[in-house]
């Protein structure tokens, strides 16, 4: 069983989160190229937006469904790096924690 190795002060569930960020961004950039590269009719069938090359509209691009990939794969690469380069701020010892219970 492998395990994920992580750099001191960064835990675990935060690198496999940033993975995960990253390879959702990754697979958005790659369909909104497909989108913006590719007829409707030449698109995969898997892919939503695909018709067939008989039907009316098959040889136009989705522009706008590939911009929106494009934009969401760069929101889940920002989300990634926030995940991984985010440090909260440690609690000096003479102050009180921030919560509600700790209020009264």
């Amino acid at each position: 069983m492998a395990s994920v190795s992580s750099s001191p002060g960064r835990p675990a569930a935060r690198v496999v989160t940033a993975v995960i960020l990253a390879i959702i961004a990754i697979l958005l950039v790659i369909l909104g190229v497909l989108y913006l590269a590719e007829p409707s009719k030449s698109l995969p069938s898997m892919i939503p937006g695909h018709l067939a090359a008989t039907a009316v509209g098959s040889g136009k691009n989705h522009q706008l469904r590939g911009a929106g990939c494009l934009v969401l794969g760069v929101i889940f690469f920002v989300a990634a790096w926030f995940a991984l380069s985010f440090q909260p701020k440690a609690a000096s010892a003479g102050s009180r924690p921030n919560s509600p219970a700790a209020r009264h």
